[in-house]
């Protein structure tokens, strides 16, 4: 089995990286809708400094992978972009924070087409068509079948990324390993998001990861109660991660902050206080966290 049509919804901090790599080895273009399409040509994107003009698919014909790297806020509106190219073969692969694009994606479309997946690893920053990213590679993206079963097509979509130069990594428990990002995201993220900190500021400062452990206490239970098996070299995985980030990156959700967009803070730590309040556990540092994300972005929507 080889992939060869391969298509992206989603040209940001996360999805440009990726389009560089696959542009050239196979039948690759970009997903975008009619009101989008008009701005993209005018701008492009610019990677590293090189400008690059990626084939837009304007067909209604099916690719044998979809790549979804566009914000969760963005989902539930281009699906219907998304759905011309979805046939009975296609691989839907999204790489968006959280854990619930999948479910949404499953709803529109069918589990038979979801490829669990996210991306970790990445530092990169994004203002308008400009994209610096300082990872090699555009990061590291870890996927697999949700049963842990690697299928024909998990192998396919290895030797496209081998031929891509895309870093990845195939996991055993795919759904352990996505509620790792998710609770990452939900502690890193936010908090940086609240102090205004970059991945320089983060790494080796004692209190702020004391600050992490806390809430990553208080995620531990929900993802028991979940059926995830959350541990203490979960939580210490965390710095790894940090350490390895180039210092001049900033995360998503500061960057929408900074841009005075609309954050991912309600996939995050409010889904993860959401959760929380279904199982009857306590979250006070994660629920004080996600309301100071929420106040600090409306104090920079109104300047």
């Amino acid at each position: 089995m080889r992939l060869e049509k391969v298509r992206l919804l989603g040209l940001g901090a996360v999805g440009a990286p990726i389009a560089v790599a696959l542009e050239g080895i196979c039948d690759f273009a970009i997903l975008l809708d009619e009101g989008r399409i008009r701005r993209y040509e005018e701008e492009g994107r610019t990677v590293n400094g090189v400008r690059h003009d990626f084939a837009i698919d304007r067909t209604d014909t099916p690719a044998d992978l979809v790549i979804i790297a566009c914000k969760n806020n963005d989902l539930a509106e281009a699906l219907d972009t998304l759905a011309p190219h979805v046939g009975e073969e296609t691989a839907i692969m999204s790489l968006l924070n959280g854990i619930e694009s999948e479910e949404v994606l499953a709803s529109r479309f069918g589990w038979g087409h979801i490829i669990h997946s996210f991306i970790t690893g990445l530092s990169s920053v994004r203002e308008g068509g400009r994209i610096d990213c300082f990872s090699p590679g555009g990061g590291i993206v870890v996927f697999n079948e949700r049963d842990g079963g690697r299928s024909g097509r998990i192998d396919a979509i290895a030797q496209l990324f081998d031929r891509a130069g895309i870093r990845y990594e195939i996991p055993e428990d795919i759904i352990h390993e996505m509620w790792w990002k998710f609770a990452f995201n939900v502690c890193i993220n936010t908090l940086s998001a609240i102090m205004d900190l970059d991945y320089s500021q983060m790494n080796g400062n004692a209190d702020f990861q004391r600050l992490v452990r806390m809430m990553a206490r208080e995620i531990a239970p929900v993802a028991r109660a979940e059926g995830v098996a959350f541990t203490a070299s979960d939580e210490e995985k965390f710095f790894r991660i940090l350490a390895q980030l180039d210092g001049n990156g900033r995360t998503s959700m500061l960057q929408d902050i900074d841009a005075g967009r609309e954050t991912e803070n309600r996939f995050l730590a409010q889904s993860l206080t959401a959760l929380a309040r279904r199982h009857g556990i306590a979250t006070p540092c994660c629920d004080f966290a996600a309301a100071m994300v929420e106040a600090r972005s409306h104090a920079r929507k109104a300047e």
